[in-house]
């Protein structure tokens, strides 16, 4: 068998007059990267107008050039351009005037290969596995939400304040200024199945109910990766959340075919 790669990315404003959302695709080869497969990297800025859509292209662009520069494993590179990426946007905020002084960033670097999934990610952006009808969150939420799920579950809040508390977005891990404490590196592979789709996306997205996600997922699944990310993208526009963060999303579509 041969692996088909099939990926596309979208995004959409909401009512934000800037985009703070990035993302930029890198096929593999074997002959320049030891491996076939496909680097995505995404990112969601933070830091006012102006400020957040230039920390999420800088973090890209430094990881992209950082991996395909780099040798060595996966998990080494994908470290490695996590902390490049860290390097040029202090750079950046150092060389720009006070009132971007607050710019950050998530991230979520993802290596698909023939089968299998690595990522290393910070903040709340999300990488979400569709198979067999049901979505599943793969990497960690660097936010105040689960935390706040866990004071729930715990019984010191009640689930209703945890839903709504004014903290919940908070991110609790970013790239900015100050050094990156928390992050997730997978290094073991995560096994793919063939049709598996697989997902980065980001907070935007959170507009669709997780039974809205799975629905519109199962109605598309055996679409190809630019309709998927289409279709998610008009439910966005459909539900008219009132302040509607930017969405963005890319699909990777696990599909083989014979030689």
């Amino acid at each position: 068998m041969k692996p088909e790669t099939d990926f596309a990315g979208r995004q959409v404003a909401g009512s934000r007059e800037s985009q703070d959302d990035y993302y930029g695709f890198c096929p593999l080869t074997a002959d320049a990267d030891g491996f076939d497969g496909l680097l995505l990297v995404m990112a969601d800025g933070m830091g006012g107008y102006a400020g957040g859509s230039l920390a999420s292209r800088v973090v890209v662009e430094a990881f992209v050039e950082n991996f395909c520069f780099c040798r060595g494993g996966i998990p080494e590179r994908l470290l490695s351009s996590l902390r490049a990426s860290e390097r040029r946007l202090l750079k950046e905020i150092e060389r720009q005037d006070e009132s971007l002084s607050q710019m950050g960033s998530t991230l979520v670097g993802a290596v698909w290969t023939p089968g299998a999934l690595q990522w290393v990610s910070v903040g709340d952006t999300g990488l979400y596995l569709y198979r067999e009808r049901r979505v599943k969150r793969l990497n960690a939420d660097h936010s105040m939400a689960p935390v706040l799920e866990a004071q729930a579950a715990r019984g010191e809040i009640t689930a209703e304040q945890a839903a709504h508390h004014p903290d919940r977005n908070a991110l609790r891990s970013a790239i900015a200024a100050e050094p990156l404490e928390i992050y997730e590196l997978r290094e073991v592979p995560f096994e793919l199945a063939t049709g598996d789709i697989i997902l980065v996306a980001t907070d935007g997205l959170a507009s669709l109910t997780p039974e809205v996600l799975t629905a519109k997922l199962e109605l598309n699944a055996d679409e190809s990766a630019d309709r998927i990310a289409a279709a998610l993208l008009i439910a966005v526009n459909e539900a008219r959340k009132e302040k509607q963060d930017n969405a963005t999303v890319a699909v990777i579509r696990n599909s083989f075919t014979a030689k």
